[in-house]
């Protein structure tokens, strides 16, 4: 996060650092409190630390992996941890990602035990330090919640081995806290246009109000706060392209609610490989689904099954503009290479079966991983800004909920539109502007489109039902064929697609791999947290 110092992370880390990775005691080498809880320089690095512990979680790093876990992106490894919750193949013994731990909330929980001994110059700084806390902690508690199912709600710091042996408190209860947690926060909080870059602020946490409903159903609630933050005078759609977007350049446009920044040659930079082509150096470790790429209609606004536009063998002409702001395909100039990528030619370091690091869809990131934002002289360090949320999604969030409900179709379709004609795509067609089931099928493409790569599509299938019918039958392939001399308007090459190779198709989905297991070296350490998610 922009503004947030290297120093301060370091020292949070001492601060808030333990042995354990479950419900840690401090470590005899952490700072006193004694000492510590004095000023509020002593405040503001420790709530650094504690926004240092969402990396994980909102960073764009993890923003990108999450969508592995769904049908947008494919991880190849599974040692990175994100292949494995998406084909189902997730274990109680697994060594993948967990979010389990709870050293992050227990850095909170410190915080806020200790925020009253602090020479405090203002109350409403104060006020404000002590809010950004409790919503940091509410929203860990969320994310946890929603990933786990019960999870131990605790808001005090535990002090002895024997007070750590928790049980898990049900999810309803941990919804709740969450819930009266951000309400009574919000007032504290400075608009987005008054706070720092990257620290919440009162538009977000409407924002993420508005998530939890949406994801409850609870479509009047999550309008409410949605609504909200479009009357905020904060937020709104700037003129640039849905591809400039993206571009550090405007990292903070008036569409950006909060913000993650990576900061080139520092130890809070973004590590490029694993999302770079083979031919660059990249190891093609997170790249765009097939799958993906039908989402996304043609430029007439319809799916690629209903578009005359459609050529199944030169399958990226006459496609909507994100598709090619979203997505590298074969015929496309990319970044370090000197003409334009190509993944179809057996044999190369692109091909998908020439080495483990080449894309096993043939397809690699454009969103985010642009020209201008990367140096292919130096892939190992990058200035990148990820946005956590967007007015895009709100905008979504208004539709779909006017949708569900089937109250005001029209301001529907304003949203969507406001949404389409930025992307350069024309309007919702009239012929469904009174239809119910025609708008919420084309709201959901659009979120699927719009988003992708900003962690929201799991939860999407998750809430609409549709994740374990999708995850259990599906499939990577990788599309064949040729790159052709021929140049469109773009730059992009026109190709020739004789076919698709499945490269991947080990899918053991099933309803009980929604929520993920606790690895048994936590229940080994703590056997209240027993029994184990179903299926594990």
């Amino acid at each position: 996060m922009k503004k947030i110092i290297v120093s301060f992370i370091m020292s949070s880390a001492l601060l808030f650092s333990s042995c354990s990775d479950f419900l840690d005691r401090a470590p005899k080498d952490a700072l006193s409190p004694s000492t510590f809880w004095t000023s509020e320089s002593d405040a503001e690095l420790a709530l650094t630390g504690c926004y240092h512990y969402l990396e994980s979680i909102l960073g764009g790093y993890n923003m990108i992996y999450w969508d592995c876990t769904s049908d947008n992106y494919f991880n190849n490894f599974s040692w990175e941890g994100y292949k494995t919750l998406q084909d189902g193949n997730n274990t109680s013994t697994s060594t993948g990602t967990s979010f389990f731990r709870f050293l992050d909330i227990r850095a909170c929980n410190e915080y806020l035990e200790n925020e009253a001994k602090i020479q405090w110059t203002s109350t409403e700084k104060q006020n404000q330090y002590k809010a950004e806390i409790r919503a940091i902690r509410a929203f860990l508690f969320f994310w946890k919640s929603e990933l786990y199912g019960d999870y131990p709600l605790i808001t005090k710091v535990l002090p002895s081995p024997q007070e750590s042996m928790v049980s898990r408190d049900p999810v309803a209860s941990v919804r709740s806290f969450f819930v009266s947690e951000l309400k009574d926060c919000i007032q504290y909080l400075p608009d987005k246009n008054n706070s720092m870059q990257g620290r919440f602020n009162k538009q977000f946490v409407q924002g993420l109000l508005m998530r939890y409903y949406l994801y409850r159903s609870d479509y009047a609630n999550a309008y409410t706060y949605a609504d909200a933050i479009r009357k905020s005078g904060q937020v709104s759609m700037p003129s640039t392209s849905y591809a400039e977007c993206f571009l550090t350049a405007n990292q903070y446009d008036s569409e950006t609610i909060l913000t993650h920044s990576y900061i080139a040659k520092s130890n809070m930079d973004l590590y490029d490989p694993p999302f770079l082509a083979n031919g660059i150096g990249g190891w093609s470790s997170v790249v765009p689904t097939c799958d993906l790429v039908d989402a996304f209609e043609c430029t007439d606004g319809k799916t690629i099954g209903e578009s005359p536009l459609y050529d199944p063998t030169d399958p990226f002409a006459h496609r909507d503009p994100r598709l090619r702001a979203s997505v590298v395909y074969s015929g496309q100039p990319y970044s370090g290479y000197a003409t334009y990528y190509n993944s179809m030619v057996a044999g190369t370091d692109d091909y998908w079966s020439k080495a483990d690091n080449a894309s096993k869809t043939g397809l690699q990131l454009g969103k985010y991983f642009q020209a201008a934002n990367i140096d292919p002289s130096d892939i190992s360090s990058t200035t990148l800004h990820f946005k956590v949320m967007r007015y895009a999604e709100v905008l979504l969030t208004i539709a779909e909920c006017d949708i569900e409900e089937n109250r005001n179709l029209s301001e529907a379709v304003a949203c969507i539109n406001t949404i389409r004609r930025r992307a350069g795509m024309p309007e919702v067609e009239a012929s469904i502007v009174n239809d119910q089931s025609k708008l919420r099928e084309l709201v959901r493409r659009e979120r699927r489109v719009e988003l992708n790569g900003e962690g929201l599509r799991r939860a999407d299938m998750v809430r609409w039902g549709t994740i374990t019918d999708i995850l259990s039958k599906f499939k990577i392939e990788h599309m064949e064929g040729e790159v052709l001399p021929e140049q469109r308007e773009n730059g992009d090459h026109k190709v020739k697609i004789t076919g698709r190779t499945t490269t991947y198709s080990n899918y053991n989905f099933t309803k009980n791999n929604i929520l993920l297991p606790i690895y048994n070296n936590y229940i080994e350490i703590n056997p209240n947290l027993a029994p184990n998610n179903p299926g594990y």
